[in-house]
């Protein structure tokens, strides 16, 4: 019955919430191009290139069962436009205009990341990026710090990501099932088990991604909220240790998961504006 039902779980654990994308930069008074390009496993993505004043560029990577324009989104890039910084916004494998049926836990998305950074290079002629990941974003941008093959990444912000797969497994399973958490908790192994037969995922490989931050050879930019219930604190806390020297580490107070900048938009960002600036120059 426990590999039965941690089976069952994965299944439905495994599978992205699909969001219709709903506006676009035009709608706060960007232009933009349709960004489209195919991972190297065949998966199609569909994303925006806001062409600005400079070349360099912030490469936005949002959390799971969002998309390129959910939330606050597209208010924080208008606010980033007038810095003046072109930008690329895509939709993940199974998310928004994408295909792909299901999540990578960030371990698929990796090609999905490194199909953006091509498109900037032989498209756009980008040369210098910073990565901008929000939730499950985060943990991406943070997880794939090694990318140098198609352009220089000059920075990396992580807003609010995850750092135990097994420990969030165990909380998407029990916001996306039926299951109470202390029950999805006894899971965990078998359900990380699933996850490597079936979907050919390794945590401890995601892990040691995230941990390979530790040679990444400029500062990082990592901030959560201490109130947030979906991923907790203690991920970006763990995270923390190996951040590379001169990053930096905050948290925010009075917020809840990812949020901050909807809460305190004026430090929020000029944070991100000192960041930009000095991680370019």
């Amino acid at each position: 019955m426990y590999i039965v039902l941690s089976i069952y779980i994965t299944t439905l654990a495994i599978k992205a919430t699909r969001k219709a994308v709903e506006e676009d930069p035009s709608n706060y008074g960007m232009n933009f191009k349709e960004a489209k390009f195919m991972t190297s496993d065949n998966i199609n993505i569909h994303g925006w290139f806001i062409e600005n004043k400079k070349n360099e560029t912030i490469v936005f990577v949002h959390g799971v069962d969002s998309n390129k324009a959910d939330g606050y989104k597209l208010e924080l890039m208008k606010d980033i436009y007038d810095m003046g910084y072109s930008m690329l916004a895509f939709d993940l494998r199974a998310h928004g205009d994408s295909g792909g049926k299901n999540l990578g836990l960030t371990y698929f998305e990796r090609a999905d990341l490194i199909a953006s950074l091509k498109y900037l290079k032989e498209i756009q002629n980008i040369k210098e990026v910073i990565l901008y990941g929000t939730s499950y974003g985060g943990t991406l941008v943070l997880s794939n710090s090694d990318l140098t093959n198609d352009v220089q990444i000059k920075g990396i912000v992580a807003d609010s990501p995850f750092y135990d797969l097994p420990q969030l497994v165990a909380g998407e399973v029990s916001s996306r099932t039926f299951l109470p958490k202390s029950v999805a908790s006894t899971l965990k192994f078998g359900i990380i088990q699933s996850i490597k037969h079936m979907y050919g995922i390794s945590a401890p490989k995601i892990i040691d991604r995230i941990q390979n931050i530790n040679n990444f050879n400029n500062p990082v930019l990592l901030f959560h909220c201490i109130p947030d219930d979906r991923i907790p604190i203690k991920h970006s806390q763990d995270i923390s240790k190996f951040l590379p020297a001169n990053s930096q580490y905050l948290e925010f107070d009075y917020c809840d998961h990812s949020n901050a900048y909807e809460i305190e938009k004026k430090d929020f960002t000029q944070m991100l504006k000192i960041y930009f600036e000095s991680s370019f120059n």
